[in-house]
């Protein structure tokens, strides 16, 4: 059994890590295991015999003596802490932080130092199908050709060298978008990847948020303090690794990968990446997603909720919360709690999150399948694309009638 070798630590500093951690648990993992592919799966194993997965130090990793892999990285206990908020308030307060005025943000101390390649980093490989080691949890921080709006995302990156990677810019994305008009002046595109910064950056980058804007603004706002960047593209001064680089215009076969449905993203052609510096904290833990597990679906969800949040109040609908479902990937099912449902507020809703499947708005929500076994509905439904053909049709439940009779008492 694995989990025997979990030790317990006393708190974040011990290992490391910024305040927030002291929010969950902690554990240090000192047997050697190799980062292809012994990380990730004890990390799983740990899960299962455990029935949750634990954020983790794993210490002796077997190609990389002297450095340590975080696994399990952002629950969703360290993101409220960082925020400085908790489950109750966190999407009013979200909301308000959202429409203020940004903080300043300018250069501070930064403790790093310059470690030779990608080779000295802990990169794991998290899954057997794995066309080799992917850092999953960076933020790739990108800009305008002007060097304005700078905008964080995350983009998985294969290793295949010490001075090079290839990086997957989804069509969708900011960074896609910065990279075609790089690209378009015949230049590379520089971009920064950071990793182990404060976790409210991983909820700016891992939000969609308006691609004219400037994403340490919006992380300003959300932290509600001054915050710190500096170099170019600006990376978080409290960053515990930097990868520097170009991006080319050339792309070569990446993949596969274990995406975050649960299924293998086959090979495919993507964006070169140079590296031209990686610069780190002496002994800070490297953060790893595996993707599809539970820290990289809660920033999904995290996201997400607060968005729609600060939509739909935007727009003057009483709102009381907002989930979406870790079992849907969080994502792809949203649900919505409100005194006043109305079809209006669904469709308002799916205007907002073309990307899920179902949205159900009712005045109580804590038992789905009680909800939607006892109360009558206005339904809206339209098509649902994925990668531009239909998939069948979205739908949006309003629970507006209420249900005839009085519940029972046990």
């Amino acid at each position: 059994m694995t989990v025997g070798r979990l030790v317990p630590v006393a708190g974040a500093a011990e290992v490391g890590l910024p305040a927030c951690y002291d929010a969950v648990p902690l554990y240090v993992y000192d047997q050697p295991l190799s980062s292809r592919i012994e990380v990730a799966r004890t990390l799983a194993e740990l899960e299962r015999e455990r029935g949750s997965r634990p954020t983790t130090v794993f210490t002796r990793i077997t190609e990389r003596p002297g450095t340590r892999v975080l696994g399990h990285p952002y629950p969703r206990a360290v993101l409220l802490a960082a925020l400085g908020t908790t489950e109750q308030a966190r999407l009013p307060l979200m909301a308000a932080r959202l429409a203020a005025a940004p903080h300043p943000v300018r250069p501070g101390a930064v403790r790093r130092q310059e470690v030779g390649g990608l080779e000295a980093l802990p990169v794991l490989q998290h899954r057997p199908g794995d066309a080799g080691p992917y850092i999953t949890a960076g933020v790739g921080v990108t800009t305008r050709p002007d060097g304005s709006g700078a905008n964080l995302g995350f983009y998985r990156i294969q290793v295949v060298g010490s001075d090079e990677a290839r990086i997957f810019l989804d069509p969708r994305t900011d960074g896609h978008r910065n990279l075609q008009a790089w690209h378009a002046t015949g230049q590379p595109m520089p971009i920064s990847v950071f990793l182990g910064a404060d976790p409210c950056f991983t909820v700016v980058a891992a939000s969609r948020l308006p691609a004219d804007g400037d994403d340490y603004q919006i992380a300003s706002r959300l932290a509600d303090r001054p915050l710190g960047v500096g170099g170019s593209p600006p990376v978080p001064d409290d960053a515990t690794h930097v990868i520097s680089g170009l991006v080319l215009d050339r792309d070569e076969v990446e993949g596969p990968f274990g995406e975050f449905k649960g299924y293998y993203a086959e090979a495919r052609r993507s964006s070169v990446l140079r590296v031209t510096g990686v610069s780190a904290v002496p002994g800070a833990p490297f953060p790893s997603i595996v993707a599809g597990g539970e820290s990289g679906l809660t920033l999904m969800s995290f996201q997400n909720e607060y968005l729609m949040y600060a939509y739909l109040t935007g727009h003057g609908y009483s709102v009381r919360s907002v989930r979406y479902s870790l079992r849907a990937r969080g994502e792809f099912v949203a649900l919505i709690e409100s005194d006043e449902p109305s079809r209006e507020l669904v469709r308002e809703a799916m205007k907002f999150d073309v990307r899920s499947k179902v949205i159900i708005c009712g005045p109580d929500l804590s038992n789905v399948g009680q909800a939607l076994a006892t109360y009558g509905f206005d339904t809206l439904t339209e098509p649902y694309y994925r990668k531009g053909k239909v998939e069948g049709e979205r739908v949006g439940l309003a629970l507006v009638i209420p249900p005839v009779g009085r519940p029972v008492e046990y």
